[in-house]
């Protein structure tokens, strides 16, 4: 079953409300001790099972590149991104950070050939399509660098989160060789920062401009 391609996002943040641009990752009860092996075993193995998506996805990327750079232009004239061109971009978000979470061992199942929103599947990404969008802070170029320099602290932070969700996962492929599953706190820790990410991504590349929260919730 699927949805629609930007669906909403599914949990409020911190403060309470909504943020336009959400993750969602179900901890699975239980996964494989193989494809999770630590020493990043399991990682390379996944990496290798990963290739198909990898081959499509670096086309998709070179086409998304082309899609935000036009869509800039859309909105400097209109004020608006256009519906499809938004589609498209968060469907690739979608499915690349599907690949992104199977890879990290958020989840043992294998990520499916689509950009579109799957209910059954662990990972769920959504971006709600923003009414209108700001001329200044989508300039062609010039938005980019203001972006850029306004999300520096953003930068910074996610920087080390990454660095901290790497250990995190090296530890936690230890708990699943011995219990078979991923420690519900570590767990946290790795969605979190990828949310942390997702969402600072998107502010840069036009999904929403709405600065991003200082928070994993």
């Amino acid at each position: 079953m699927t949805t629609d391609i930007s669906a909403p996002p599914i949990s409020p943040t911190a403060e309470g409300d909504f943020y336009p641009v959400d993750l969602w990752v179900t901890r699975p009860k239980s996964q494989s001790r193989i494809t999770n092996f630590p020493f990043f075993i399991g990682t390379i193995i996944r990496a290798f099972l990963a290739i198909p998506h990898a081959i499509i996805l670096y086309f998709f990327q070179i086409v998304a590149s082309i899609v935000f750079f036009i869509a800039t232009f859309a909105i400097l004239f209109t004020g608006k991104y256009p519906r499809g061109l938004f589609n498209f971009y968060v469907g690739y978000v979608r499915w690349s950070t599907r690949v992104g979470g199977y890879i990290s061992h958020l989840y043992d199942n294998y990520p499916p050939f689509s950009m579109d929103e799957i209910e059954e599947y662990p990972l769920r990404y959504g971006a709600q399509y923003p009414a209108s969008s700001s001329r200044l802070l989508n300039f062609p170029i010039l938005g980019q660098i203001i972006k850029l320099i306004l999300l520096i602290p953003h930068l910074v932070a996610v920087y080390l989160l990454a660095f901290v969700a790497l250990v995190v996962m090296f530890i936690a492929a230890f708990a699943i060789l011995f219990t078979g599953r991923y420690p519900a706190g570590m767990h946290d820790f790795v969605v979190g920062v990828t949310r942390w990410s997702l969402r600072v991504q998107a502010y840069l590349l036009a999904i929403t401009d709405r600065y991003p929260p200082f928070s994993l919730k």
